[in-house]
């Protein structure tokens, strides 16, 4: 079925129809990225250690926790969609202290921009040195930097881009078909959601791994990665954006919209009809794309760490953690499935730094603007130049941070994962629930305002995942 070509316009602003059935899985893709991204550092790393150390009564965390973020992310959607423009600008209204909600975005911002890429870029280094011991992880970090820059700057990643969603497609099936050969009983599976916090962490995690006596300290932070942290979530808008959803189709792909909050004033009932067509396409992206997607790949992980390195009292971590890691594929397949899983964690990593890269780019781009608007001097760069200085930014500040730290992938991840996901997502998430309860309606005419302004479930969602890790860091401070 084809997407509906007409364009019609509803105050002087054009809105494509919506597509119908199945023609709604051809707008599939920010969710896909966003799971994508998702894989790349909690889900491949941070969540299966947790789980290689306190076993099956942790299964319910994780899973529990993209679930939430599914209700967050469709409102993150629903403001672009609605509105074609990004969430940042949005959350630019909060009530408070003019853009007190900015300022803390971009100060951690740049700091993520540093400490999460170069978890990922030593992570790389890592792989590629076990795949090829030919030069030291450092050099491997290197020389992988230096590479994906050439190529993002010339434009001549996306080939690379075609080959490298092979293998993670790839090394995701295996998982999945892995962990149904070894899916548990279902005794064990009832007592992975029987909502227990672990109390202590196991002598052997303590002695062996250098892991916290207290279970909070290590799960905290694999939590705030479950799916996206927070600032990595809010991407989701930039990519819908970018695809073109609903109002997307006026944004000029990196920083401004055509459309006018005064244009939302002057929509009639059947361009707002159509708009709210174009959320419930995104509501099926954000649903099976992102969450449903993640939630299948977390599991498959989750479970294989849970069967193969808890028995085996093996958690990832240090220098080794990805041969710890490949374990989950090599005790099952055999040692020829090594290659496999270190091609697929390449790719899967790979990949996940393109987003990365790119997210944060755009994200300090576009918070310096909403923060310092008559910052002359700043806005005479054109907007490719001031994209590609933070993107060189995270380049020089990995290269530092990778060279003077000898980065250790898990402990880089903790660091940015307590910033962003535990204590900034709660801010976040009540940030956003009224941003669409309350404000988004508010920029629409009275008489259109009921077809915009979300259901309840998905407000109390987003407020309910804000409050879930309100309830974890409560825990840590009692345990």
């Amino acid at each position: 079925m084809a997407v509906a070509q007409a364009n019609e316009k509803g105050g002087g602003v054009e809105i494509a129809e919506p597509p119908k059935g199945l023609a709604i899985l051809s707008m599939i893709g920010p969710g896909i990225v966003w799971a994508g991204l998702a894989i790349g550092g909690g889900e491949l790393v941070l969540i299966p250690r947790v789980g290689s150390v306190y076993g099956m009564m942790f299964l319910w965390m994780p899973l529990l926790a993209i679930t939430l973020k599914y209700f967050m992310l469709n409102e993150i959607g629903r403001w672009s969609v609605a509105t074609g423009t990004s969430i940042f600008d949005g959350l630019a209204m909060i009530p408070g202290p003019r853009k007190w909600l900015s300022w803390v975005l971009l100060i951690v911002s740049v700091y993520l921009g540093a400490v999460h890429i170069g978890g990922l870029v030593s992570m790389i280094g890592i792989i590629a040195h076990t795949m090829f011991q030919v030069f030291t992880p450092f050099v491997w970090s290197v020389i992988i930097m230096v590479s994906f820059v050439a190529m993002s700057w010339t434009n001549r990643y996306s080939i690379l881009e075609k080959v490298l969603m092979v293998v993670v497609g790839l090394l995701t099936v295996s998982a999945v078909i892995i962990c149904l050969a070894y899916f548990p009983p279902l005794k064990d599976l009832v007592e992975g959601f029987m909502f227990q916090i672990p109390s202590a962490t196991p002598d052997w995690a303590v002695t062996n791994y250098k892991i916290s006596k207290s279970p909070m300290v290590e799960i905290l932070p694999a939590m705030a990665f479950a799916g996206c942290g927070a600032v990595n979530s809010l991407w989701y808008s930039d990519w819908a954006l970018s695809k073109g959803l609903g109002l997307g189709r006026h944004f000029d792909g990196l920083e401004n919209t055509a459309v006018t909050y005064q244009d939302l004033k002057n929509l009639d009932r059947p361009a707002v009809g159509r708009i709210k067509g174009w959320i419930r396409v995104m509501f099926n992206d954000a649903l099976w794309g992102a969450n449903f997607l993640t939630l299948v790949v977390t599991f498959s992980y989750l479970v294989l760490a849970v069967v193969i390195l808890h028995p085996l009292k093996e958690a990832p971590g240090g220098m080794k953690f990805i041969t710890t890691l490949s374990q989950t594929f090599t005790q099952t397949l055999g040692p020829w499935a090594n290659w496999l899983y270190l091609a697929g964690a390449f790719g899967v990593i790979y990949s996940t730094m393109a987003t990365i890269y790119d997210g944060y780019a755009r994200t300090i781009n576009k918070l310096i603007l909403i923060c310092a608007p008559n910052w002359e001097g700043y806005r005479k760069l054109t907007p490719i130049w001031r994209y590609r200085m933070w993107f060189l930014y995270g380049t020089c500040a990995n290269f530092f941070l990778v060279y003077i730290f000898n980065a250790v992938p898990v402990n880089f991840l903790q660091a940015a994962a307590w910033v962003e996901g535990t204590f900034l997502l709660p801010v976040v998430a009540f940030a956003i629930a009224y941003l669409t309860a309350k404000k988004l309606p508010s920029l629409y005419s009275a008489s259109t305002r009921d077809l915009i302004k979300p259901n309840p479930v998905f407000t109390i969602g987003t407020i309910t995942a804000g409050v879930f890790y309100i309830v974890l860091i409560g825990v840590l401070l009692t345990q």
